[in-house]
């Protein structure tokens, strides 16, 4: 029977946030409302867009379901049609081919062997199904003046009714409404204070100045240390905890180095045919502790002497002859808590752990091998451990 397993893929996705492909990778939803575009004039409707993980791998049963219930077959017979899915689509990515979904999108791998996916417009909000982009215009209204009505004039009195002498007419003041009384007065316009215009400074001024003074304070800092150090230790001394020092990281069982008996004689050696010639006050003093210095490098070179006669020797391994180097990369993940158990499981078997973070987490191992085939067993043994298929050798 064949079984379009695309398709299915294809209804599961308006229906899910969240589908796995069992022993391949998964696809995630994420959801973005509806939009205004004011300038290009057009109305999105709410969208959910796909993104493809490689880490997603476990089965979540609801393709399995889908195909169960659409074909009427039993679990053992539509995991079997998703693996033969999952197959082609594995040998078709690595023959460097584009897998093309329907609807969907399409995959290939990249040049770290990382599948990568490139979704088509399909939108896949259920609710928003069928729902074009909306292209509007602004529309063009006029203002309309509205005239007061005129009031008007009272009628005129009955005729045939006496004149009666009336007194001439008084003019009337306007009267006041109460809401005129009741506003208060403005308050007094404020006293603007000139200020003098300060043009802003841009955001690289401000860096260089701040380089600049960080610059000059280092100088200042180096340079009174310099002069600390100059003040403290004089030419001579600073010349005998040289030597001291170089005494100390004197690495055992190196040949001519002298025993602790003909460096006792030779110190006291010194001692003896050191010339006593009369010198100022300043000079004794710089002679005094100069003796002190040698006396501290010869007691420091015989604790030196008798630590090394009563260290163990040493067994460090002689390197293998004609070795090289070689780095086998494993998988480059996404996820960091995956990296760390990936490298947990390495150093559990005994291997040297290689991990770099470049464009993901580079988890691989790194070994010495005088034959070639040594590569290939260990890319047997890497795959039986982690189950990863596409192990690489990045260095060889």
């Amino acid at each position: 029977m064949q079984i379009d397993i695309a398709a299915h893929i294809e209804k599961l996705l308006f229906l899910h946030d969240t589908l796995a492909i069992p022993g391949f990778g998964g696809f995630t939803a994420s959801r973005t409302p509806a939009t205004v575009d004011y300038a290009g004039g057009a109305v999105t409707p709410p969208a959910k867009t796909l993104n493809f993980s490689e880490n997603l791998s476990i089965d979540d049963g609801i393709l399995v379901d889908e195909l169960v219930k659409a074909h009427g077959i039993s679990l053992d017979d539509a995991r079997a049609a998703i693996q033969a899915f999952v197959q082609q689509m594995q040998e078709q990515l690595d023959q460097r081919e584009i897998v093309t979904l329907p609807g969907i999108g399409r995959l290939y791998k990249n040049y770290v062997q990382k599948i990568q996916f490139l979704p088509d417009a399909t939108n896949f909000h259920a609710g928003s199904y069928g729902l074009p982009p909306l292209q509007f215009s602004p529309i063009a209204r006029s203002r309309e003046v509205v005239e007061k009505p005129q009031p008007t004039p009272e009628p005129a009195a009955a005729a045939g009714t006496a004149s009666v002498a009336t007194a001439p007419p008084v003019a009337k003041k306007p009267a006041k409404s109460a809401g005129a009384q009741n506003i208060p007065p403005l308050p007094p316009p404020p006293n603007f204070v000139h200020e003098p215009y300060t043009a802003p400074q841009s955001s690289a001024a401000r860096f260089v100045t701040g380089i600049g003074i960080g610059l000059i304070i280092c100088a200042i800092a180096l340079g009174i240390i310099w002069w600390q150090s100059k003040q403290s230790v004089p030419g001579e001394q600073m010349a005998n905890v040289e030597l001291l020092n170089g005494s100390d990281t004197q690495a055992p069982g190196v040949s001519g180095v002298p025993g602790i008996s003909d460096l006792a004689k030779m110190a006291e050696k010194e001692k003896t045919q050191q010339p006593k010639v009369a010198t100022p006050q300043l000079e004794r003093e710089d002679l005094d502790l100069n003796d002190e210095v040698e006396e501290a490098a010869a007691a420091k070179k015989v604790e030196v002497l008798r630590r090394q006669n009563e260290a163990p020797p040493s067994t460090i391994p002689a390197p293998l002859p004609e070795s090289r180097q070689c780095i086998l990369i494993i998988a480059t993940l996404q996820d960091r808590n995956n990296a760390d158990r990936l490298i947990a499981k390495l150093k559990g078997a005994g291997y040297t752990v290689y991990y770099r973070q470049v464009r993901g987490h580079q988890v691989g191992i790194q070994f010495y091998y005088s034959d070639p085939a040594a590569i290939d067993q260990r890319k047997a043994e890497l795959t039986e451990l982690s189950g990863e298929k596409n192990i690489y050798v990045k260095q060889k």
